[in-house]
């Protein structure tokens, strides 16, 4: 008799479970990174009773949650892909706009400066030509300025979007491992089902995925270790890793990126491929921002540079030989916050029409100076205290031993264009004659009006015009295909998501049917009961008599 009441109740307590997870599958429908739950049912061990196997019920084997190994890995992949090329073409974007609306434009300015010259040149004499043309060149270097301060501004906020990644990075990795702990031990617990917790993981993960891309790997405790796709570890059984920003000497300049291990020694993976959010950022302030300014740097030392010395070849409305028009242009030296404090580096501007755009660093290393060229990844040593590259000259101190580990990042055109501006201020100054020649002497303004088309930057081969067009189309080019990139990734992840989705989901008119399903086995094994008290009650009353 107790057998039959057991049956009965085996599969009331189990009905009672299914209910239950049904009605948590329902409560959960719209709960964002939830996964279906399902019991599994198994009969329980029978008794052999007179050469026979008797049934004695059914229990709970398990809480399985819908899951789809291959399906979640490559829902994050591509949301690290999309949100990726996302923000890569959202800030490569703003720097397309900014070059390229009339507005703001350095060639409508340049259009502007050598049409006023056009008008010196019919006028040698008219102080009032000679004033716009002075007005137009001061609106010229005003709009470089402007240019780059824009685009130091975009640099600097791309660098406290970094900033803020790292942060949010290593909350989530620490939040991983956490789980980890929580998951290992209750998988160790018989009948441990933490599917709630490994749900909370995915999304962690998931998350993670959208800042850098990452790989993962399940352990048999149930742990997971999650990688970077260059191989450096963020959470391992051991625990977090930590990401670290070195920030720059200058709120604007290129950061260093570093991932350590608890005890362990700093990792530099600032030029890899990360992926994500923060791949975006570093990859766009190197290839879409920095280059930009390096290419109109060049473009305000090209210009500068030439402009001036033909027009210190002509003479002034005084009839004395012209002196600089633009102000001289300096590359710029930066140390590192590390450096001894023992080391100088400077450099100079030899030859404008050889300068190729190239920011360079100085590293001092293993008893000798070595210099490398960003741009190519090129790198040589430097014998004595000088050495000259690509139209410049290299001046660095000798090496000792405190220098070691000393670094300077010297950028010839990286930040020249915030320092163009208009070295005269009368408008006599202005040589429009050749040396020697008459007041009303024009040419020397007309060879200075030639510079407009003549090849004088990169070693002859562009015009100031092809300079700053070439750095427009380069940057539309990255724009247009980030943006396509960045559409065709998110169809690729709704696609994914939804094929997830479809697995892991909650179908509410399944869960329905599934719950009227339970209902009726529920009433069914509360008939047993029923029944077993029946014939139970029978069986005492026909021994009473």
């Amino acid at each position: 008799m107790s057998n039959i009441f057991d049956i009965g109740s085996s599969a009331l307590n189990s009905l009672q479970r299914a209910i239950s997870t049904t009605g948590n599958n329902i409560a959960n429908a719209n709960t964002d990174g939830y996964s279906r739950q399902d019991v599994e049912f198994a009969s329980r061990t029978p008794n052999r009773i007179g050469g026979f196997t008797f049934g004695t019920g059914v229990e709970v084997s398990s809480v399985e949650r819908a899951y789809d190994a291959f399906l979640t890995q490559d829902v994050r992949a591509r949301t690290s892909s999309s949100s990726y090329f996302e923000s890569y073409a959202t800030t490569a974007g703003q720097v397309d706009n900014l070059m390229a609306d009339p507005a703001t434009s350095i060639s409508a300015a340049m259009d502007r400066f050598f049409a006023s010259m056009e008008a010196v040149a019919n006028s040698p004499t008219s102080q009032a030509e000679r004033q716009v043309m002075l007005s137009e060149a001061e609106t010229l270097a005003s709009r470089f300025n402007y240019v780059d301060a824009r685009l130091s501004e975009l640099a600097e906020n791309s660098n406290e979007q970094m900033s803020v990644y790292v942060t949010d990075i290593n909350q989530y990795a620490q939040d991983i491992a956490q789980l980890n702990v929580q998951i290992v031990r209750l998988e160790k617990t018989p009948g441990g089902s933490p599917n709630d917790l490994l749900d909370q993981r995915d999304r962690a993960i998931e998350s993670l995925a959208k800042l850098v891309r990452v790989d993962s790997r399940v352990q048999e405790d149930g742990s997971i270790n999650v990688f970077t796709t260059s191989g450096h570890r963020l959470v391992s059984q051991s625990g977090a890793e930590t990401l670290r920003l070195s920030p720059a000497q200058q709120p604007d300049g290129p950061v260093r990126l570093f991932v350590s291990a608890p005890g362990g020694a700093d990792t530099e993976i600032s030029n890899l491929s990360l992926g994500g959010e923060l791949g975006a950022a570093i990859d766009v302030s190197l290839n879409v921002i920095d280059r930009a300014r390096r290419d109109i740097g060049l473009l305000a030392v090209g210009l500068t540079e030439t402009f001036n010395t033909q027009h210190e070849a002509g003479d002034t409305l005084n009839q004395v030989a012209g002196a600089e028009f633009f102000t001289s242009i300096t590359p710029v030296a930066t140390a590192s916050p590390l450096n001894s404090g023992t080391t100088i580096v400077s450099a100079v501007i030899d030859d404008a029409t050889e300068l190729t755009g190239a920011s360079y660093q100085i590293d001092y290393t293993d008893t000798v100076v070595t210099i490398t060229n960003l741009s190519t990844n090129t790198t040589q040593e430097i014998n004595g205290t000088t050495v000259s590259i690509d139209g410049l000259t290299f001046t660095v101190s000798p090496f000792s031993n405190l220098t070691d580990g000393d670094r300077f990042l010297v950028e010839p055109t990286g930040r020249a264009a915030s320092s163009m501006a208009v070295a005269i201020t009368d408008t006599s100054d202005i040589a429009a004659a050749n040396s020697g020649g008459n007041v009303g002497d024009n040419r020397n303004m007309l060879s200075l009006i030639n510079l407009r088309d003549a090849n004088t930057l990169k070693d002859g081969t562009q015009s100031v015009y092809d300079m700053y067009n070439n750095a427009v189309s380069q940057v539309a080019v990255d724009t247009r295909s980030a943006r396509a990139n960045a559409d065709t990734e998110l169809s690729l992840l709704q696609s994914v998501t939804d094929r997830r989705d479809g697995i892991t989901g909650v179908n509410l008119e399944e869960e329905a049917a599934n719950l009227i399903r339970y209902q009726q086995a529920y009433q069914a094994a509360a008939q047993i009961i029923t029944t077993a008290n029946d014939v139970f009650d029978t069986l005492l009353r026909a021994t009473s008599r």
